[in-house]
């Protein structure tokens, strides 16, 4: 990360990332809006206070699909709170009959659809489609006067739409689930594991590292990877898997350019874009 990035008016931060619970934090420093909210009420607003932030700074947020560890948390934090929620019509739908979302106020939802730009906050975000089994599931465009960001999490393939979208932005949240020898020989049903390698389930270690070798140039600032499994990969392996297909094709991260795993749990407070 190079000196003058704390300039950009533009932050990000990871409160969670991974199959046990997501959720991000997207804009400035004194308000912005959460992706995904799959940890409790209390982790949200405690890692909110981390950042000098509350509730009250949190003016929307997006979902990218209705699995439980991406919206477990929605229902109690906006007990007493009406955020708007974004989402496909078809997330939308799966929130009003989930178990854990049912009882969510549907005037809170709003409907949002792939390749529609809209803006808050003085940011532009363009949804796009991704390849996998939740209802709605989408990733999200970020654009804060001239900064961009990409999420691309829980995707089964990189297609033609989610590679465009990776290729656009110079900050990019992308997915490295699973190590491929860790899931074929670890203790999942094998139905289990077809579900994760399909093209509707969740992207390996060097399917993510290939592609972003491929695309890489200096003027990407940030590569965080996303949604490791807890039980099928390490952020070791993650890294390692990044650095050889990097070396493989002879490419040279810039001194400018930070790649790491999102941590499980932790915060990574404010990373500037």
């Amino acid at each position: 990360m190079d000196l003058f990035s704390c300039l950009s008016p533009f932050v990000f931060c990871s409160f969670a990332s991974g199959s046990s619970g997501n959720c991000y934090y997207v804009g400035r420093q004194d308000e912005g809006l959460l992706v995904d909210v799959g940890i409790s009420a209390r982790q949200v607003k405690e890692k909110l206070l981390h950042q000098d932030l509350s509730l009250d700074n949190i003016k929307a947020i997006l979902i990218t699909h209705d699995h439980i560890d991406h919206v477990s948390g929605l229902e109690m934090l906006l007990k007493n709170t009406a955020i708007p929620i974004y989402a496909h019509p078809d997330c939308l739908q799966g929130l009003a009959e989930g178990n854990a979302t049912k009882r969510l106020d549907h005037a809170l939802f709003h409907e949002i659809e792939p390749a529609q730009p809209f803006e808050l906050l003085g940011i532009r975000i363009e949804p796009f489609p991704v390849m996998h089994d939740g209802r709605g599931a989408m990733g999200y465009f970020f654009d804060c006067e001239g900064h961009t960001l990409t999420i691309a999490t829980d995707i089964g393939m990189l297609d033609k739409v989610v590679k465009e979208q990776l290729r656009r932005a110079e900050n990019l949240v992308v997915e490295a689930n699973y190590d491929v020898e860790m899931l074929e020989h670890g203790s999942y049903p094998y139905i289990l594991k077809q579900r994760i390698a399909g093209p509707f389930g969740h992207l390996s270690n060097v399917e993510s590292a290939r592609f972003l070798a491929e695309i890489y140039h200096p003027g990407i600032k940030n590569i965080l990877l996303c949604h490791l499994s807890e039980n099928n990969n390490t952020p070791e392996r993650a890294m390692q898997c990044f650095y050889e297909q990097f070396r493989k094709r002879h490419v040279h991260l810039d001194v400018n350019t930070t790649i790491c795993p999102l941590p499980r749990h932790k915060s990574t407070g404010f990373v500037y874009l």
